[in-house]
């Protein structure tokens, strides 16, 4: 496999979890006309010098998209890319495109490329290897023609500069069989067609007896087990929406047998059933259902055995409702948003939850370390979510289903935010509070000639205790760990609809009530971490000390910055934010004299829902004999979240590293989206991150060497105790 190839599949890895690279045929912005902040609409872009929109065009009527790198650049290359879905059908995808060159190094070159996906798997790629573009060239166009076979279900193409020197690329295009891909023809399936509830479900409850919500309950199993078990489901040729709408009501009026009877009647009308002997094979899985798991159910005998007959039959390679990432694994949900509905249709909601509940149970990596039984939550959450009396109190009902996953990722995402910011407040006091050693600490003060202090701790707001303020809020407050909720809830504590907040604060042993003002929520530009230090990457904190902030490290040219750092007698890599640039393999060469395993993610199994397999470990570091031997400390707290606790992972087994601080956010894993009908959405942990002998890391988080809390004196004198703790690791011999 070429290094070129090597690159591409870990760019995809990071970027086709992200909205930014994921587009629809006909908003490509192949021309860049469209542009964002000086950038490109919809294309991701790294490794470029500035100056990325251009003037230069083949037929001066538009404009290019210029990448450019000189010595200095970090990495040793620039890349533009762009990845969607491919549900068309044809034989040649052709990608084209025009290109121009200015003293591009003959050890590199300029290039365009495009690559075919299908499940997790790389099929094709065409990326000019042998026609690379160097020197200074006049404006060329280029044809990238590749095959297209029936399994390709996402594409991934774009722009790449390797060396130094300058390209310009301009009015691309994509054609299927010489047509422009946006008028190509499609696959068609039979669930994404129109059905008769597209806009309401007809259903409209006002009451629920206990044995309906234990119906409603036994639908919501039944129905997702079918969704994605069913060969004739999996394949798309079952409008799984509609069938719902269809069994809601029969079932609502339905007695324990009727109910039974009714599910056993409508499976049968389902489709013929091909048995598969070996392709549910779970031995050495890292997560599965239990054996016959619907057994637990209470269902009759009758309909036991056909949900048997289901989970023995063969899935089509390709699962209409899930498919995995490219690249990383993480599930890709298919589902019709149903924008415009009513809140108030009784139907939808089910679905709503009926969807959530299911993609959890099947999908979730970390489904295990729920606290509370995942069908319990369900149960619970049946007669909420139906009954609810408003649009804000349906809101909130998802929103405690949400909370329940217990995952910093999964936060619940409202179609319309007015409702829940009324809720929390529109207006918020110009300071920032943070939970220490369990109390609310004011720790920035934005205006001078406010009454409160850095340093004071808040007991009451309005004369309602905290306690009281922080059970309003926990609907909202998902998180994986309480120090995660506290960092939550410390954001919305002093945010009212009205203009004053009266806040009592504890100073120096005293009781003192004061009137806080209230600001609009964008009035005041706030400090986005608890310590920010310097406005560079890098400097030296010490003369013998250098300091890396990684939410500043885009664009850095890293071997000048180690380079920099040679003689230091220590490195502090500040973790308490999150990376601006993916750097976990990158600067971990200068960090290790050999390739360290770090990590071991758990995927879903295409083929058994419900099922993760580990898979090999992840290393970083490479043979370097002049890595760096000084001593290494790592910085974390309840803001390292995600890429940063994978980052901190991969620094951390560095000879002479320790990480410092305390237990992070407890949510690592790339995110996969779900969409909720009415526009309502959130996401999951997609894959399941672990040390590589297992040891888990969600909810947990990660693990300090060296525990580090604050302390409200730490607060008050405008220390940053973690930071010092690391100095005196480092100068300590």
């Amino acid at each position: 496999m070429t290094g070129f190839v090597i690159r591409l599949l870990l760019i995809a890895s990071l970027l086709f979890v992200s909205e930014v690279v994921t587009a629809k045929a006909s908003s490509l912005n192949l021309d860049f006309s469209q542009t964002t902040e000086q950038m490109p609409t919809g294309w991701y872009i790294e490794g470029s010098e500035q100056g990325v929109i251009n003037t230069a065009h083949p037929l001066k009527t538009g404009q290019s998209l210029r990448l450019s790198r000189t010595a200095d650049t970090s990495a040793n290359y620039t890349f533009a890319m762009q990845g969607m879905p491919f549900d068309f059908v044809g034989k040649t995808l052709t990608l084209s495109g025009w290109i121009k060159t200015d003293q591009v190094s003959a050890d590199g070159g300029a290039r365009l490329w495009i690559r075919l996906d299908g499940g997790e798997s790389m099929l094709a790629i065409n990326n000019m290897q042998d026609k690379l573009i160097t020197g200074s060239q006049a404006w060329q166009q280029v044809e990238l023609p590749i095959d297209v076979s029936s399994s390709v279900d996402r594409i991934a193409f774009g722009a790449m500069l390797d060396g130094t020197g300058e390209a310009y690329f301009a009015d691309l295009s994509l054609t299927l069989d010489g047509v422009p891909l946006e008028k190509a023809p499609r696959r068609t399936f039979f669930a994404n067609e129109l059905h008769q509830f597209e806009q309401d479900s007809g259903i409209r409850i006002s009451q629920l007896s206990t044995t309906q919500q234990q119906h409603l309950a036994i639908l919501a199993k039944v129905w997702g087990f079918v969704k994605y078990y069913h060969p004739e489901s999996a394949k798309g040729n079952i409008s799984m929406d509609a069938e719902l709408f269809r069994l809601i009501p029969k079932l609502l009026s339905a007695s324990n047998t009727e109910r039974d009877q009714l599910l056993v009647t409508w499976i049968s009308q389902l489709g013929k059933l091909t048995p598969c002997t070996k392709c549910k094979q779970s031995n050495g899985a890292a997560l599965v259902h239990p054996a016959q798991f619907w057994l637990s159910w209470g269902l009759s005998g009758e309909l036991n055995e056909q949900l048997a007959n289901i989970f023995a039959a063969e899935l089509p390679t390709l699962h209409y409702w899930v498919k995995p990432a490219p690249g990383v694994g993480n599930p890709i949900f298919n589902e019709k948003p149903y924008l415009g509905i009513s809140a108030e249709d009784s139907g939808f909601r089910l679905l709503a939850l009926f969807r959530l509940w299911n993609i959890i149970h099947y999908y979730s990596p970390y489904r295990d370390l729920a606290e509370q039984p995942w069908e319990q939550v369900l149960l619970d959450a049946i007669p909420t979510v139906v009954l609810a009396k408003s649009e804000l109190d349906y809101q909130l009902a998802l929103a405690k289903v949400v909370y329940a996953i217990h995952d910093t990722h999964s936060q619940f995402g409202a179609a319309d935010l007015s409702l829940l910011r009324q809720y929390i407040g529109n207006n918020i006091a110009p300071v920032d509070v943070r939970f220490v050693e369990q109390q609310a600490v004011v720790y920035k003060v934005y205006q001078e000639d406010l009454p409160i202090k850095v340093g004071d701790i808040i007991t009451q707001i309005d004369n309602k205790a905290i306690s009281e303020r922080l059970e309003y809020l926990r609907p909202l407050a998902a998180a994986s760990n309480e120090p995660t909720r506290l960092r939550n809830w410390a954001r919305w504590l002093l945010r009212a609809n009205s203009e004053q907040l009266t806040v009592q604060v504890q100073r120096d042993k005293q009781a003192i009530q004061l009137q806080l003002p209230l600001v609009a929520l964008n009035a005041i530009e706030r400090q986005r971490y608890y310590h920010e230090h310097g406005s560079t990457a890098y400097q030296r904190i010490t003369p013998d000390i250098g300091y890396i902030r990684l939410d500043k490290i885009a664009g850095v040219n890293l071997d000048k910055m180690m380079r920099q750092f040679s003689d230091t007698k220590g490195l502090i890599i500040d973790i308490r934010n999150y990376p601006s640039q993916f750097v976990v393999f990158s600067l971990s060469e200068y960090l290790y004299p050999r390739p360290y395993a770090f990590a071991r993610f758990t995927k879903m199994h295409p083929s058994n829902p419900g099922q993760f397999n580990w898979n090999a470990p992840v290393s970083v570091g490479k043979v370097n004999p002049r890595y760096y031997n000084g001593k290494i400390a790592i910085l974390i707290n309840e803001q390292t979240q995600s890429q940063a606790e994978y980052t901190t992972m991969a620094f951390r087994g560095a000879p002479k590293a320790k990480v410092i601080g305390s237990t992070t956010a407890g949510a690592d894993g790339n995110v996969s989206e779900i969409l909720l009908p009415g526009g309502n959405s959130t996401v999951l942990s997609g894959i399941g991150v672990f040390y590589p002998d297992k040891t888990p890391t969600q909810r947990i988080g990660i693990v300090p060497d060296i525990e580090v809390l604050p302390t409200i004196a730490g607060i008050k004198a405008g220390k940053d105790e973690v930071l010092d703790r690391a100095i005196k690791y480092i100068e300590t011999n």
